[in-house]
């Protein structure tokens, strides 16, 4: 790498990093088990710089685990216990330290409709913050587009499942790419070739290799690589099922290793496919398999990591301080210091706020939608409503105002639910990383969404109003477009509550149907205030449907005057305010209405807000190999 890359990585070293005896259990009740064993606390290895280390083992081995548990990304339940010791450069690392590395997850999302060049300077700006002048912005921007392989893909989006956009292995090279701004010393990488047809599998290793050629610790997850990627490797460290260690050392010796405790491998057949079978508890070989003798299948298990065991008898993980433990204490202090945001709240928000507004104006697909959802239940009022002065007029006028407010809630809510989950996984990723805080984030979130409100509302209000014949008095068409715009900002502002406190965007659409129907029974229409339970009373106070369709009714009904044409519905009602006081909606006034949602909108932002903090993840502390604690 440059100079100029190199300029970002102060205080950054080579880092080796150790490990031994890494044990991880699941507490289950004894009706279902009892304890679990993930990791078994036989592993131990090192991983080298300038060296690629592939952890493998046959499915639900323990592989990603015990990646996670040394990047320290094991996450928190009280059910886990996790003991071990990590080494950086020889010297014991405590359980809680978070040590100078880059960890790239097995699907990595972005936002779609950036391009790669963008995605990067979006990182770059955040991460570096003012540290560093655009012109060095941009040198870096670019070093790190030809260090991955990105260059003539810089300006296309990046797309998703969804959206055309950059292909699969250039995204996982764009993810690699992220995280090597700041230019960590060690890469964790969760299955980097997952997904991938074979050409872009070998594309995104020959990356991984270069980066170690570099003098970086590359440590990945691997499932069943071919022979070709296998052999990119420099090291291995082997599991089996239950999280046991049945091989580590180097790539080139695993062959000779096997054919000397009596597992050879043929000669037409891969080395990697054929540890894998050895070390499966479900692959039977030659002998086993015809008396169906289970306790030879252990047997072989276990000799395979009685092997191992002795192997790494005397391998060294830690150096006894041999070298100065004070400069990997620097080191941790600084990666503590970078775990927080570069960047100032205020320029936080500004490059949110930009990257949001973007996105949405972006998205032609999904505001094309929505324009076509708000012309056809425009020209569909318009086609069915005809609002004159006679007595029926007053039910018609209640019945589509109410259609509105519903409708509007219904497409709101449902909306943002739909859509919100997947950013707010981005995002929850992105805050994990510290590239920026919640509070900035949801400012910029909430702001962004109302201008394309304003102009949807807009559309719908300028069919609506003149086909249905609405009260065309002076300020009441902008007082519809007004109230439908703080409606629509107050439904979608539940949908992001609703999508912030859920887990998943199928248990946030399960809340949707009874917010609604909810906010329809008390709306103020359908039951009257003295007959509401006395522990529901606060609901009305808070419905989504109450304050639109009441500020919608008062800002119509004041100032009309109705004839006594037509069939009778009861009394005679002469004016607009006697209609309002029909429905009971006369002792508040439009101001009100307003506040109301303002309040609705302030709340659902705030919850929402609340909810977003208390869902960052925290990790698992590593207990130290003497402690036998519980929690």
């Amino acid at each position: 790498m440059t100079d100029v890359h190199e300029a970002y990585a102060t205080e950054r070293h080579k880092c080796e990093v150790g490990f031994e005896g890494v044990r991880l259990t699941l507490d289950r009740p004894a009706k279902k088990g009892g304890q679990r064993v993930l990791l078994d606390g036989s592993i131990k290895g090192v991983a080298k710089p300038g060296r690629m280390l592939a952890i493998m083992g046959p499915s639900g081995s323990g592989k990603t685990t015990l990646l996670n548990a040394i990047a320290g990304r094991i996450k928190y339940s009280k059910h886990l216990n996790l003991h071990g010791q990590r080494y950086l450069n020889g010297n014991a690392v405590p359980g809680d330290s978070h040590i100078p590395a880059a960890f790239i997850e097995q699907e990595v999302e972005f936002f779609p409709h950036m391009t790669v060049k963008e995605t990067l300077d979006f990182r770059v700006e955040l991460k570096l913050g003012k540290t560093v002048s655009k012109t060095d912005r941009d040198e870096l921007i670019a070093e790190l587009l030809e260090l991955l392989g990105l260059t003539k893909s810089a300006n296309t989006i990046v797309g998703n499942s969804k959206i055309r956009g950059v292909s699969g292995g250039e995204r996982k090279r764009l993810s690699i790419a992220c995280e090597m701004i700041d230019s960590p010393p060690i890469i964790f990488l969760d299955e980097p070739t997952s997904g991938l047809d074979a050409y872009q599998a070998v594309q995104v290793v020959h990356t991984m290799k270069r980066l170690a050629n570099s003098g970086k610790t590359v440590v990945a997850v691997i499932h069943q690589p071919s022979q070709r990627i296998f052999s990119l490797f420099d090291d291995l460290l082997l599991l089996s099922e239950g999280g046991r260690q049945m091989y580590f050392g180097e790539v080139s010796n695993v062959r000779q290793h096997f054919d000397a405790i009596g597992y050879g491998c043929s000669k037409d057949e891969g080395t990697a496919e054929h540890i894998l079978d050895v070390v499966s508890s479900t692959s039977s070989l030659p002998g086993e398999e015809d008396n169906g003798n289970k306790s030879a299948l252990q047997m072989r298990l276990n000799n395979i990591s009685l092997a191992s065991a002795k192997q790494v008898q005397n391998l060294k993980v830690s150096n006894g301080g041999a070298r100065d433990p004070n400069e990997v204490k620097k080191l941790l202090l600084r990666t503590k210091a970078l775990s927080r945001p570069a960047s100032s709240l205020l320029r936080q928000f500004k490059l949110l706020l930009k990257r949001s507004i973007q996105e949405t104006l972006r998205g032609k697909g999904v505001i094309l939608v929505k324009l076509i959802q708000q012309v056809t239940i425009g020209l569909l009022y318009g086609g069915i409503y005809s609002l004159g002065n006679d007595q029926a007029s007053i039910i018609d006028r209640i019945g589509l105002l109410s259609l509105v407010t519903i409708g509007t809630a219904n497409m709101g809510v449902a909306g943002t639910i739909r859509s919100f989950p997947k950013e707010k996984e981005i995002v929850m990723s992105e805050i994990t990383s510290k590239l920026y805080r919640t509070f900035p984030y949801f400012i910029s979130k909430a702001i962004s969404e109302i201008p394309l409100i304003g102009f949807m509302s807009g559309v719908f209000g300028s069919i609506l109003y003149p086909l249905v014949g609405l009260q065309t008095a002076a300020g009441k068409f902008k007082n519809f477009l007004l109230l439908t715009s703080l409606h629509s900002t107050a439904c979608q502002a539940m949908g992001l509550f609703l999508g912030a406190i859920s887990p998943t965007s199928d248990f946030a659409l399960a809340l949707f149907p009874p917010i609604v129907v909810l906010s329809v029974i008390f709306d103020g229409r359908n039951i009257s205030e003295e007959n509401i339970p006395k522990l529901l009373r606060w609901l009305p106070h808070v419905g989504l449907v109450k304050w639109g369709y009441t500020g919608l009714a008062i800002n119509e009904f004041v100032g009309l005057e109705f004839t006594s044409k037509g069939p009778p519905r009861g009394p005679v009602l002469k004016t607009g305010e006697q209609a309002l006081e029909r429905f009971g909606i006369h002792e508040t006034t439009l101001n009100n209405a307003v506040k109301a949602q303002l309040l609705v909108i302030a709340g659902s932002w705030f919850l929402s807000f609340m909810g977003l903090s208390l869902t960052k993840e925290r990790f698992e502390v590593m207990k130290p190999l003497a402690t036998t604690e519980t929690k």
